[in-house]
C-alpha cells in the first residue's frame, strides 16, 4: 500500500493484516472501522467559518483533555488562550522593556522645554592695577545670557514629540510580536499534550496487550516468546510516555516565559486544538498589511522622527548670540579722586557664521535615509511574503482537514479493534504490534500536520500584523 493512500482514515492500514494472513474476521472488522462515523466536538475559541473552510476538532483528542491535563502538568493554572495573551500585553518581559523605553520619549521633550538653550554665565575678576605711582585694588564682574531667536526650542521639542511617538510605534511592534509568539507557544503546547494524550493511549493498550498475552500463554495458545514481544513493547511505550510528558511540560515552560508569567507559577494551555482556518488571497493580505503592520507603522514614525531631527538640526546651525552687562571698578594709582565704576550692556556673537553644527546635521541627515530604506525594506519584505505564507496556511489547513475528519477520530477505536482480534486469536501478536505501528504513524503524521499548520499560522500571523481570524475566508 503508498504511503498516499494511508492518509485517508486509520482503519485501512489493517488491510496489511489480510497481506500478512489474518482470518476473514480482521477483514471485517477493518470495514467497520473505516465505514464508522467520526465523532467531533467544537472547539474552544474557534472562529467559526462557512462551509468546509473550518473542520472541528476531533473528540477523540479533545475528550480526553479533562482527565489527562492535570496529570500531565500538576500544579500547572489551565489557562485559556484569551486570559494568557491579556497578561502577556501587559507583563510579558519584552514588553516591560519597551514600555520602559517611553520614558526616554518623555525624557526627550523635558529635555527640549527650557526657554533658554545654556544657562547665563557669570564671571567675576579681582586684582591689582599697578603703575609707576603705586597699585590699587580693581574688580570686575560680566554676566551673559545664550539665547536663540530662530525657533530652535520649538523645533526639538516636535523632534521629541516624535521621537515618544516612535517609541509607541515600537511598543506596539512588540506587544503584536509577543501576541504571535504566545499564540504560537499556545498551540505548541496544545500539540504537546496531544502527543502525550497519544503516548498514554498507546502505553494502556500496551499494557492491556501484555495482559491478553499472558492470559493466552498460561492458557497455552501462544508461546511464551510472544509475551516476551509484548513486553518489550510495553517497555518502549513507557519511553515514549516519558518522553511525550517531558516535551509537554517543556512547551508549558515555555509558554509562560513568552507570557510573563510569574515564577514559580507555571501556566498550561485549557483549550482543545484549534479548527484550521483558510485565508482569502494574498491581495487582501497585502492591502491589510500595508495599512495595520505595526512594523510598517513603526518604520513610518521612525521616518517623521528622522524628518523632525533633520530640521531641527539645521535650525540649530543659525548661532547662538550672548546678551550681557558688565560691571566695573577702576582706581587708578596715584589718583587723588575716587574710584571709576563701569558699566556696558553686551553682545556676543559667535563665529563663523555658517560652519556650525555640522556633524549632528550629517548625523540626522544619515539617520532619516537609513530610516526611510529600513520602511521600504520592511514592505517589500512583507509583500515578497504575504503570498508564501497564504499558501502555505491554506495548504496546511487543508492537510488538517483531512486528517482530523478521517484519521485522527479513529486512532483509539482501531487500537480496541486490534486488541479485540488478539484476544479472538484472529491475528498474531507481531501482526498486531506491525499495524499499531502504522497506525501510530499516521498519527504521527496527523499531529505533524497541526505543527506545519500553526508554523505557518505563526508566519502568516507575523507578516500581517493582527489575528489570522481577520482575513479567514467567508
Amino acid at each position: 500500500m503508498q504511503h498516499s493512500s494511508r492518509l485517508v482514515t486509520f482503519a485501512r492500514p489493517l488491510a496489511l493484516l489480510a497481506a500478512l494472513g489474518p482470518s476473514a474476521r480482521v477483514q471485517a472488522a477493518a470495514s467497520a472501522a473505516a465505514s464508522a462515523p467520526p465523532q467531533a466536538a467544537k472547539p474552544h475559541g474557534a472562529t467559526p467559518a462557512a462551509g468546509p473552510l473550518v473542520t472541528p476538532v476531533p473528540q477523540g483528542l479533545a475528550a480526553a483533555v479533562t482527565s489527562a491535563e492535570k496529570d500531565l502538568m500538576p500544579g500547572a493554572e489551565l489557562l485559556p488562550f484569551d486570559a494568557i495573551v491579556r497578561h502577556a500585553r501587559d507583563s510579558a518581559m519584552r514588553v516591560r522593556v519597551a514600555r520602559s523605553r517611553l520614558e526616554l520619549g518623555d525624557a526627550a521633550v523635558e529635555g527640549a522645554r527650557p526657554l533658554m538653550v545654556d544657562n547665563p554665565q557669570l564671571y567675576v575678576g579681582m586684582g591689582v592695577r599697578y603703575n609707576n605711582n603705586g597699585s590699587r585694588f580693581e574688580l570686575q564682574s560680566t554676566l551673559n545670557q545664550p539665547f536663540e531667536f530662530g525657533g530652535e526650542r520649538g523645533l526639538r521639542i516636535k523632534a521629541g514629540k516624535r521621537y515618544r511617538e516612535y517609541l509607541d510605534r515600537e511598543l506596539a511592534q512588540i506587544q503584536w510580536e509577543t501576541y504571535a509568539q504566545v499564540h504560537y507557544a499556545y498551540n505548541m503546547a496544545l500539540l504537546a499534550r496531544a502527543r502525550a494524550i497519544t503516548a498514554e493511549r498507546t502505553l494502556g493498550f500496551s499494557s492491556r496487550l501484555l495482559e491478553v498475552a499472558q492470559r493466552r500463554s498460561q492458557a497455552g495458545e501462544i508461546s511464551s516468546l510472544r509475551v516476551r514481544v509484548a513486553t518489550g513493547e510495553l517497555a518502549q511505550a513507557r519511553q515514549n510516555k516519558l518522553n511525550a510528558d517531558l516535551e509537554y511540560r517543556l512547551a508549558c515552560i515555555h509558554l509562560s516565559e513568552m507570557a510573563g508569567w510569574p515564577p514559580p507559577q507555571l501556566i498550561a494551555p485549557a483549550g482543545n486544538l484549534a479548527a484550521p482556518v483558510r485565508v482569502r488571497s494574498e491581495a487582501d493580505v497585502l492591502v491589510k498589511i500595508q495599512a495595520e503592520h505595526p512594523a510598517i507603522k513603526a518604520r513610518e514614525a521612525a521616518v517623521d522622527l528622522g524628518e523632525a531631527r533633520v530640521t531641527s538640526a539645521n535650525r540649530d546651525r543659525l548661532p547662538e548670540p550672548q546678551l550681557g552687562i558688565y560691571l566695573g571698578r577702576e582706581y587708578e594709582p596715584g589718583a587723588t579722586t575716587g574710584a571709576s565704576k563701569i558699566g556696558l550692556i553686551m553682545f556676543t556673537l559667535p563665529l563663523p557664521l555658517w560652519k556650525r553644527n555640522q556633524a549632528p546635521r550629517a548625523q540626522s541627515r544619515a539617520e532619516l535615509s537609513v530610516a526611510g530604506q529600513e520602511l521600504e525594506a520592511t514592505r517589500y519584505t512583507l509583500a515578497l511574503s504575504a503570498r508564501r505564507a497564504v499558501d502555505a496556511v491554506n495548504t496546511a489547513a487543508e492537510r488538517v482537514r483531512t486528517y482530523s475528519s478521517e484519521v485522527v477520530p479513529r486512532f483509539e477505536e482501531n487500537l480496541n479493534l486490534l486488541q479485540r482480534a488478539f484476544e479472538l486469536g484472529e491475528v498474531d501478536i507481531i501482526e498486531v504490534f506491525v499495524a499499531r505501528e502504522n497506525f501510530l504513524r499516521i498519527q504521527s503524521e496527523a499531529l505533524d500536520a497541526y505543527q506545519a499548520y500553526y508554523d505557518a499560522v505563526y508566519t502568516l500571523e507575523s507578516i500581517l500584523g493582527s489575528p489570522i481570524q481577520s482575513i479567514a475566508a467567508g
